[in-house]
């Protein structure tokens, strides 16, 4: 890692026209050519498909049934249309300049058009082929161009510039020249499939190599997003155009199993097409970059169940409109395909968690089974208030966590206030949860270290596991940021410093906390001068004890879980410990965590893809090395961050230092 910070939003000037006048005035110029010609030739073509479709075509009377289904047909198309123009004139408003902007804005509007079922319509209507084969050519030609230069306007390889004049000239060659027999409609339908398909592939492809080559942190993730937009228009294609040459459907009086599968791809056309320019409207706003990993793993498993279902859709259909013929020589193909889409729709669920988890393991290497891990485990047992425990008297209860009961009590030898940790009988149950438990008694009872709870006694009375340690008076580092909202550098260093002692201290007997977070380190004020002690072992692990407690699923808080420990739980070092006390100085310096997601998939690849904020843009006056200290613990690979915990606390220490 190098000794710069790791910025988080870099500008870039490569392709301004602030001082090109001239040129951003003619680009402005095409631009509204462009986008007018565009919606000129969609207007043009509502009107004349709506009534070559919505009439009879021997009588040209106006069919209700008809008018109900393409009226529909059209709010949808229209709708898509909307979603790629308002953000084409979006990006153009913002960024006029910017010539790659503009190129982006006019291939987004082209595109509209040449996804559109109205456009593509009235190309097969006499005299419109020419107007609207323009539209569709432009859209082609400007996807894969676009994946050609994107992010940066500059080709890579340099090749693939020489292919453009194939493009443009096979493009306009095949939608506007009606009599030529390379023209689209002329075209067998898996010719111009193929076509088409090979030169997406081939932008895609090009796309993929630059994002290979890119260096650039911020690129990385446009390219990324740009990408899984890209997905969602080519999915539907393959996806649609298959489906209709594989499905044989039935055409009956009123045409209904055609307008079901027609709605079926305008509905899902919604969701994939308009995937496209909110993919581009992020990564050119620069906005939310770093939730792209939630949306890639989201999409390969909602794309590979909407495939899947689709394929066991028509092969069930297929079955039962073979068997109803069979048995009814009548039309079925209504019932068929209500039967098809239940059983399709009895799948999703165990399908999608299957798919989940295949995705999860797959593509970004989580070991974690998050679907099934509890957010919290709750507990029905009665506390153990004004009892005895082993001749502990007057036990009672102070708080409760993760997997036991904390009690103050009253020692027998020597009348000293001591805490009592508890295992409850729900938990004691379990022979993991006892194991777990009396190993951590085990563990800190051989530690000496002042700012490591000190154990005093440990044991199990009448099948109730204890451990017995020193009673601090003061409050918890959550309690603490809770009331100051947030803790002010000065005032956190000498905790640091403590937590980052026993640490050290605990890392050179080959113990791994696992688990820091603010909630386990407390503030003790008996002495002279207040101390930061480190608590709660309990998952603790000891370097090369390969135990089958260890070994169970992951172990630790997600919000301060290392991505080493989310790919290989069972395999992580004290490095994993100090990504965690960096989320936790970032945490309690600021008051919020580095890394807020709505859900645990989220957080889990936000730890693993996304850089550590700098905490200057929530804490200005932070100094700039401690800055650099705070997302260096935050490294993703562990080799890139400090050596030691003591290390980063010191570098944290000498930025503060370095300012007075």
């Amino acid at each position: 890692m190098g000794k710069q910070l790791m910025a988080t939003n870099p500008i870039t000037n490569e392709t301004s026209l602030k001082s090109k006048p001239k040129l951003r005035l003619a680009l402005i110029g095409a631009w509204l050519a462009v986008a007018l010609y565009t919606l000129t030739v969609y207007v043009l073509s509502v009107p004349v498909v709506f009534w070559m479709r919505a009439s009879d075509p021997l009588t040209g009377v106006l069919n209700l049934t008809e008018i109900v289904f393409v009226s529909i047909d059209l709010g949808i198309d229209v709708f898509i249309s909307l979603g790629f123009i308002l953000t084409a004139i979006y990006l153009f408003t913002r960024r006029s300049d910017d010539w790659f902007v503009i190129f982006t804005s006019m291939f987004l509007i082209t595109f509209a058009g040449r996804i559109s079922n109205t456009v593509n319509a009235a190309s097969a209507v006499p005299g419109y082929e020419i107007l609207t084969g323009v539209v569709t050519a432009l859209g082609d030609i400007g996807v894969v161009v676009f994946c050609m230069l994107f992010p940066d306007g500059k080709f890579n390889p340099r090749w693939v510039k020489f292919s453009i004049p194939i493009l443009v000239i096979g493009m306009l060659g095949m939608y506007t020249l009606p009599s030529a027999p390379f023209y689209w409609q002329n075209l067998s339908q898996p010719v111009y499939f193929g076509v088409t398909l090979a030169w997406y592939l081939f932008g895609v492809f090009v796309f993929s190599y630059r994002y290979a080559q890119q260096k650039g942190i911020l690129q990385k993730q446009q390219t990324r997003w740009v990408m899984i937009g890209l997905i969602g228009p080519l999915a539907w294609f393959i996806l649609f155009y298959v489906l209709q040459g594989v499905i044989n459907l039935t055409v009956d009086s009123s045409q209904i199993n055609v307008w079901i599968y027609k709605f079926a791809a305008q509905v899902a056309g919604i969701f994939l097409f308009l995937m496209l320019p909110f993919s581009i409207t992020i990564s050119i706003a620069r906005s939310k970059l770093f939730d792209i990993d939630l949306l890639i793993n989201r999409s390969l498993v909602y794309t590979g169940l909407t495939i899947a279902l689709g394929i066991v859709f028509a092969g069930i259909l297929g079955s039962v409109s073979l068997l109803f013929r069979t048995i009814n020589q009548g039309d079925q193909s209504t019932l068929a395909v209500a039967f098809s889409a239940l059983a399709a729709g009895a799948l999703f669920q165990p399908a999608r968690r299957r798919l989940q988890r295949f995705v999860d393991h797959v593509f970004y290497h989580i070991k974690i089974d998050y679907q099934k891990t509890p957010v919290e485990l709750r507990k029905t047992d009665d506390p153990l208030e004004d009892t005895t425990l082993s001749s502990y008297r007057g036990l009672k209860l102070i708080g409760r966590g993760g997997m036991a009961d904390v009690y103050r009590a009253e020692s027998p030898t020597n009348g000293r206030t001591v805490a009592i940790k508890v295992l409850p009988p729900s938990f004691a149950a379990d022979e993991q949860f006892r194991k777990r438990f009396m190993r951590e008694a085990e563990t800190v009872a051989g530690l000496d270290h002042p700012n490591i709870v000190q154990i005093l006694n440990y044991g199990e009375e009448a099948g109730t596991y204890y451990i017995v340690m020193e009673y601090l008076n003061g409050p918890d580092l959550r309690t603490l940021l809770k009331e100051q909202k947030r803790i002010t550098l000065p005032t956190f260093v000498p905790i640091l410093r403590d937590v980052a002692s026993a640490l050290d201290y605990a890392h050179s007997r080959g113990l791994v906390h696992r688990d820091i977070k603010p909630s386990n380190i407390m503030i003790d004020s008996s002495g002279q001068t207040p101390r930061a002690v480190l608590t709660d072992f309990g998952i603790a692990k000891i370097a090369d004890a390969h135990t089958k407690i260890t070994a169970t699923g992951v172990l630790g808080t997600f919000d301060y879980i290392a991505p080493e420990q989310i790919q290989s739980s069972g395999e992580v070092d004290a490095q994993a410990d100090q990504y965690a006390l960096g989320v936790m100085t970032y945490q309690l310096l600021t008051g919020r965590l580095p890394f807020e997601r709505p859900n645990t998939g989220a957080l889990l690849l936000a730890h693993l893809t996304a850089p550590p904020p700098d905490i200057r843009e929530s804490v200005p006056e932070t100094p700039r090395h401690v800055a650099y200290a705070i997302q260096r613990a935050m490294a993703k690979d562990p080799k890139d961050r400090y050596a030691s915990v003591g290390a980063f606390s010191q570098a944290i220490e000498s930025g503060l230092a370095a300012t007075i």
